[in-house]
């Protein structure tokens, strides 16, 4: 932000102290001290021990002078320096200016020796070689250190390349973030979220081209948003080119509907100007128009029998013609029906228990969204039509269990996803977003290697240079999963040896390095005995397992998550027996999540070489196999350390409410089994005496609205004999 300056007269002292204010001052923010000496290099490498090929170049950011280091074969270039008195447990902010001539051999900024995790900032972008670019991020003192070192490095390389450093800057605590340097555009923002529209709302963003840089708008050729009569207008100009302006609609439209679009319009003389709506399958509304004063015209949308996807609006000057094409005032208002996979932006704290067990025969769109992602290596990744609802049966009992299908090498079938016949898998996650919480899955794995069963809340966000967690880790992205894999090996002396006794319990914090910190959990499974379980095994004999993951967030003394007052943990269950358990550090950075994620679960492909092998689960020798949930449940632990923000692409690659598997009828289960472990037993009785006089749902069985007589008599009723 700039503020205009009035000039006015002051005395000369108050003056210079003016002067150093706005010296001291950066983006609104007064300046911290920088710790660092000479940080400039304006007296040469004063302060700094030097390694390898570095010298003091005279094309500096700021000043005169800047660290050129030229790294060569076998030869890593270095400068570095001990930040000495700092606080343990204290949070610093370090940054630099940092060149080079070739972005595959990238300046090094990093911190070591005294830091709670040592961290390094060495990535340069393809268009950003041989510019001055800032890079900050944030470090921990150990709880034992009051020093660590800054390090400025060219890795050694067989590239011809020069990498070079100026204004290298320490300070203790969060910074202000930087801004763009004058003359640059302003960074990027955050991206709207696109969420399920009430009635009334457009859906379209900036309608009335109030943003002068299009905003959701993509500006075509000779396209400008210009002021007319003081309203903001768009002008396509035509020249030896069509101009034209569009903006995707980013829901679905649903069947049977009717919307109008709405727009002022006007051309110059002998000029035809076009609007038109497009959709998939060759759906097309235009309307074109040669009117010179102002007009309102109208597009009637219709969807017919079928979801609309891939919807467009586009204004359009066609090349060739002597003028321009004016628009202004878009309306294309939503019905309230309309399809995101997102409901709130950012999400909706809940604190409800979610409960699921398909029982009703079908997979809720307001409750689930089906992935067409893909990940992991040479795969076809996830497709929609390998979720599937079948009849099964659990301890004895019949249940609706969801399949989620894996199509192995050896498949042979008609079903194709992203260009891919083989390794194709099938997954789901919650539509909304749960924190720290338990996390139950009733399941039988998928009993094939080369496929990987997992359960896991997961969370990710890329942040942009224009907001302020950009600048706070080496890499803008930051991650929140917890896994439940199977199968996999120990790795180190096991590397390679795959087993369905074997699980992956992986934690990722993503609150440093971008990736965050991985807890990697590698256990044998057992039974209550004791011994080895195979779930490849108990999966064929058709025994289904209870997966668990409890998150705990815990809380911190409100100073931005340096020191925790309540330690968070992550516990892997099975069965109710604990495999694995982490706990969080008590200060800085660890490897326990807390921001909300959905929840998901799915069989995929790790297809990216591992152990001689395709994947780390082994290789996909089969034609298919499938997952089986018989239920899942989450029961939030709402903890104070919980975040709810949003994820930068949350409505990539989903299946519409027309892509769900089929219905099919309903089984009825036995209504007193109140914990769903397939018995009405003593569990059960429990549940309901601690309710009594409530209205919990699942106690309440006669539906009378009250936990009651009414309902123990139900209960005792269907008691499972031993």
């Amino acid at each position: 932000m700039q503020r205009r300056m009035e000039t006015t007269s002051t005395p000369r002292g108050a003056g210079i102290a003016l002067l150093i204010t706005l010296a001291t001052t950066v983006g609104g923010a007064r300046a911290a001290e920088n710790l660092l000496e000479n940080g400039s290099f304006e007296s040469g490498f004063e302060g700094w021990a030097t390694t390898g090929p570095v010298s003091i170049g005279n094309d500096a950011h700021e000043g005169s002078n800047a660290a050129r280091l030229e790294p060569g074969s076998g030869q890593t270039a270095e400068v570095s320096q001990w930040i000495e008195d700092l606080t343990p447990r204290g949070r610093y902010t370090i940054a630099a200016r940092i060149r080079t001539t070739d972005r595959l051999v990238p300046p090094i900024l990093g911190v070591r020796n005294g830091a709670q995790i040592g961290k390094a900032h060495g990535w340069v972008a393809i268009d950003d070689e041989n510019r001055w670019l800032e890079r900050r991020f944030e470090v921990h003192v150990d709880d034992d250190a009051t020093a660590f070192e800054v390090y400025l490095q060219g890795w050694q390389t067989d590239r011809d390349a020069v990498v070079e450093f100026d204004s290298v800057r320490a300070w203790e605590g969060r910074q202000p973030p930087p801004e763009a340097d004058p003359g640059e555009p302003p960074w990027a923002e955050a991206p709207v979220i696109t969420i399920v529209p009430d009635a009334g709302d457009s859906l379209l963003r900036n309608p009335g081209f109030d943003d002068p840089d299009g905003g959701a708008w993509a500006l075509g050729l000779n396209a400008t948003i210009e002021t007319v009569d003081a309203v903001p207008t768009l002008r396509l100009l035509s020249t030896a080119d069509t101009s034209r302006t569009s903006q995707p609609l980013e829901l679905l439209l649903p069947p049977d509907g009717e919307w109008t679009i709405s727009v002022d319009v006007r051309t110059d003389p002998d000029v035809v100007g076009t609007v038109y709506f497009t959709g998939a399958d060759e759906f097309l509304v235009t309307r074109s128009f040669t009117n010179t004063d102002w007009q309102t015209i109208e597009l009637d949308i219709q969807t017919g029998d079928r979801w609309l996807r891939q919807g467009k609006l586009t204004l359009e000057n066609w090349k060739n013609q002597p003028g321009s094409a004016w628009f202004r005032d878009v309306r294309f208002t939503a019905r309230g029906d309309e399809w995101s996979p997102t409901v709130e932006s950012p999400p909706a704290r809940t604190s409800e228990v979610f409960f699921d067990d398909f029982s009703d025969g079908t997979l809720d769109p307001d409750r689930w969204l089906i992935s067409g992602k893909a990940w992991g290596g040479d795969n076809g990744g996830v497709a929609p039509d390998n979720v599937i609802l079948v009849e099964d049966f659990d301890d004895g009992e019949p249940i609706i269990a969801l399949r989620l299908e894996a199509h192995g090498d050896l498949y042979s079938g008609d079903l194709e996803h992203n260009g891919r016949r083989t390794r194709v898998g099938a997954a789901i996650a919650t539509r909304d977003y749960y924190a720290s919480g338990r996390y139950e899955v009733r399941a039988r794995v998928a009993p094939e290697y080369g496929t990987c069963t997992a359960f896991w809340p997961f969370h990710y966000i890329d942040h942009r240079m224009g907001e302020a967690e950009y600048w706070h880790e080496p890499n803008p992205r930051r991650n929140t999963e917890i896994d439940w894999e199977f199968p996999t090996d120990l790795a180190g002396s096991d590397t390679g040896n795959f087993s369905f006794t074997k699980a992956r319990t992986n934690s990722w914090g993503g609150q440093f390095g971008g990736e965050g910190g991985e807890h990697k959990g590698r256990k044998v499974l057992t039974d209550e005995f004791g011994k080895p379980l195979d779930l490849a095994t108990e999966a064929l004999d058709g025994r289904y397992h209870t997966f668990t993951i409890e998150w705990r967030s815990g809380s911190d003394l409100g100073d931005e998550a340096i020191n925790r007052d309540d330690v968070g943990s992550v516990r892997w269950l099975l069965d109710g027996r604990l495999v694995d358990e982490l706990h969080d550090v008590e200060f800085g950075q660890g490897n326990v999540p807390f921001r909300a994620a959905r929840f998901w679960l799915g069989t995929w492909f790790p297809a990216a070489g591992y152990a001689g092998d395709v994947g780390w689960t082994g290789n996909p020798d089969f034609d298919t196999t499938a997952a089986h949930i018989a239920w899942v449940r989450i029961t939030p632990f709402d903890e104070p350390r919980d975040q709810w923000v949003d994820e930068t692409v949350p409505n990539l690659a989903w299946a519409g409410p027309d892509e769900y598997p089929a219905s099919i009828d309903p089984i009825e289960s036995i209504t007193a089994d109140i914990n769903l472990d397939g018995r009405v037993d003593g569990g059960d009785l429990a549940i309901l005496l601690a309710a009594w006089n409530t209205a919990l749902a699942e106690a309440d069985l006669d539906g009378s609205g009250l936990v009651d007589g009414g309902d123990l008599a139900r209960l005792l009723a269907d008691w499972t004999m031993p």
